[in-house]
């Protein structure tokens, strides 16, 4: 691994610098919770790096995401939390956007539904681009003919990109029209509905983003993951800057059986993919429910958002966890 230049390390320095003096002077804690963790979150997509003691007597995971140990914290009754968290994800290899280690900024505030969230992360980005950004996204910030951030229904966008509508069958026709898949007819036919969702809007929508950040909000449930349904949509959004992912945020789910269904199923897939199932995270499971407060959370990863603040191409340029 090359080091890193040194306005690039005194760069990335600012920055975590200025966010931690932002989230404090919000009334937020920064908290820390552990990288390694007998049992990891249940995404189906995502896989964990192992650790085993030299003896194999002791075995753990590096954690994919610190979301179910901060929102334990949530839950003793402190209402605004942060963490800078070192994540690890195995696979994560192979572009210009992606490194197996990253920083992690995660944030959970009681009280903020999504749209309150959306608000919130906007005027964090506009701080980080008023202090840290080009002159040319500064210029574009306060020119008032642009819209340098926007907002969009992901039902808006995906019928601008593709003029098609998302439930399943529609998803079927466009998958067929575009061949965005090898795969057969009948197999496809057999696939979840996110992994039919995804397909399509990764390879079609995605590309049509555009220049500027992008909130994306409103998900179909069937993709509501740790999110709550509410008018028959996941209150969850996502952040994209000139088409590069950015954030995953929730309105937390707080029904402990719902979450437990949720996670049932995301085990049956994992079997299905031919992946370890592990366990269910009671502790975290044991943490909603009445208890647990109506919050909203949000993961951003720093690396990308630095890499974007400092008109960068490739993580290799400005993270030191690329190799």
């Amino acid at each position: 691994m090359k080091s890193l230049p040194k306005e690039i390390v005194i760069f990335r320095s600012a920055v975590i610098k200025a966010s931690r003096n932002y989230f404090w002077e919000l009334g937020f804690l920064e908290v820390d919770t552990p990288c390694l963790k007998p049992i990891v979150g249940m995404e189906p997509y995502l896989d964990p790096f192992e650790v085993t003691s030299p003896s194999k007597k002791e075995r753990g995971f590096l954690i994919t995401s610190p979301e179910y140990a901060l929102k334990q914290i949530l839950s003793t009754g402190i209402d605004r939390i942060f963490e800078f968290s070192h994540t690890f994800r195995s696979g994560e290899m192979g572009s210009d956007f992606h490194s197996k280690e990253f920083l992690m900024l995660e944030l959970y505030a009681k009280g903020m539904d999504d749209v309150q969230l959306r608000e919130f992360t906007k005027g964090y980005l506009i701080f980080l681009i008023q202090n840290f950004g080009t002159s040319e996204s500064k210029t574009r910030l306060q020119n008032p003919k642009e819209s340098y951030i926007r907002e969009r229904t992901v039902e808006s966008i995906f019928l601008e990109a593709t003029g098609s509508k998302f439930d399943r069958d529609s998803l079927l026709a466009l998958i067929d029209l575009h061949k965005l898949t090898g795969a057969a007819k009948e197999e496809i036919q057999l696939w979840p509905y996110e992994d039919l969702f995804f397909l399509v809007f990764l390879n079609l929508v995605e590309p049509k983003l555009g220049e500027g950040i992008v909130f994306l909000y409103d998900y179909p449930p069937e993709c509501a993951a740790l999110a709550r349904i509410e008018g028959g949509v996941a209150k969850r959004f996502e952040i994209y800057w000139d088409g590069v992912e950015l954030a995953n945020a929730f309105y937390e789910l707080k029904d402990p059986g719902e979450q437990r269904h949720r996670f049932e199923k995301e085990r049956e897939l994992r079997q299905k993919l031919g992946k370890e199932v592990f366990p269910i995270d009671e502790d975290f499971l044991s943490c909603l429910g009445e208890d647990f407060p109506n919050a909203s959370g949000i993961s951003i990863g720093m690396d990308r958002l630095i890499l974007k603040l400092i008109a960068k191409q490739r993580l290799a340029e400005i993270s030191p966890y690329w190799i």
